[in-house]
């Protein structure tokens, strides 16, 4: 399973002199019956092929026959495998995506993190508890896969339905007992949140105990609970998941609406905030981004300068902010982002409609900032 601590290792990462294979294949069941990911792999390293110079076709050849080999010995199992080798520097990683993800095949000094970045972006971990007035199902569902922890049950007398004094007694009865049934599950959520700890929360389940449960959640739970919908408790994982990640998709492209419009009102005001190239590649040199907001196809080239790590749009035949010759990069949104995370920055890339507006109004490149500009000394 991906976690943060996989890219950063590949971020810091720096192959030197050598060159490193990124590629990310996509593991279809299809594709894993016929085997025919291998042939996909072979496929995108000979269309990168045209592209290089002789000793970069070489060390391609070199990482090529080694991801050949892993395909060859380890068959995958999982939806996406994402790959990484370095023979001269002894690196290797082999990451299995529980998701799908877009193919490719990259050759550079550093890995290729981008499409890790957008996995991790788009999936947090939800909890869903599916209750009724009786029992429950607590789930935690995280890149696209749901997992079932635990069951509560407990013994709930039904409603007395005999009239008088009798009956209000047994009313009372009932409702205590919904009442320590819903108080366990609360419990046992907190419990869940310190042993597996989440993003957000789901509730599932009849109205009547869902909004009972959500009047009993604990200030921690309360503040992560995101949503609710109806539900039987014997529903299906499938069904569950589902309804989980459509809810997923709709909070993440909401999130990246009022980033995107955080970001240009913030900069129009003044703010700790800057758009378009030129401007976010500055703040990177100046290292006071907090947040950089990515569009999700942006690609650009551009250079590095290896002495003071200017980073531009174009590489032009000395840095103008301390006169040693830049290094082209093929694309300098990807040592962008890498910059940002080797920082302790975090990355945001937005899809859809925020990434429509980031493209035709921030030329598809944008910065929340630590502080405000200034030029550093060089």
């Amino acid at each position: 399973m991906i976690t943060p601590s996989h890219v950063q290792e590949l971020v810091t990462f720096d192959g030197g002199e050598e060159l490193v294979l990124s590629a990310y294949l996509n593991l279809t069941p299809d594709r894993q019956i016929r085997r025919t990911y291998r042939a996909a792999f072979a496929d995108l390293v000979k269309q990168l092929e045209p592209q290089l110079d002789e000793p970069a076709r070489a060390a391609l050849e070199r990482e090529a026959a080694r991801v050949r080999a892993y395909l060859e010995s380890e068959p995958p199992h999982s939806k996406g495998l994402a790959l990484f080798s370095c023979t001269p520097r002894g690196f290797w990683q082999a990451i299995a995506l529980p998701v799908v993800v877009a193919e490719s095949v990259h050759l550079g000094r550093r890995p290729y993190v981008r499409p890790l970045l957008d996995v991790l972006d788009e999936y947090e971990r939800y909890a869903v508890a599916l209750v009724d007035k009786e029992k429950a199902r607590l789930f935690t569902v995280y890149l696209g896969e749901i997992e079932e922890h635990d069951q509560v049950y407990d013994v709930v007398p039904g409603k007395h339905d005999q009239g008088g004094w009798s009956q209000a007694n047994y009313q009372r009865h009932h409702e205590a007992h919904v009442y320590w049934h819903l108080k366990r599950v609360a419990a046992e959520l907190s419990v869940l949140l310190r042993r597996r700890p989440f993003d957000r929360l789901v509730l599932a389940g009849p109205e009547e105990a869902t909004s009972e449960l959500q009047r009993l959640l604990p200030r921690s739970l309360r503040r992560r609970l995101v949503a609710t919908f109806p539900a039987e408790v014997f529903a299906s994982q499938r069904e569950i998941l589902e309804r989980t990640l459509e809810i997923e998709r709709g909070i993440e492209r909401e999130a990246e609406e009022r980033l995107v419009r955080e970001l240009f009102e913030t900069a129009a005001a003044g703010g700790p905030a800057t758009h378009g190239v030129a401007a976010t590649l500055e703040a990177i040199w100046l290292g006071c981004v907090h947040k950089l907001v990515v569009a999700d196809e942006l690609r650009l080239p551009g250079s590095e300068c290896p002495e003071c790590g200017r980073l531009a749009q174009d590489c032009p035949p000395t840095c103008p902010a301390c006169g040693a010759r830049p290094v082209p990069l093929a694309d300098v949104v990807e040592r962008a982002i890498e910059r940002t995370v080797e920082e302790a920055g975090t990355v945001e890339i937005v899809h859809g409609v925020p990434a429509s507006r980031l493209n035709a109004e921030g030329e598809g490149l944008g910065a929340l900032l630590r502080f405000s500009r200034s030029a550093p000394d060089v």
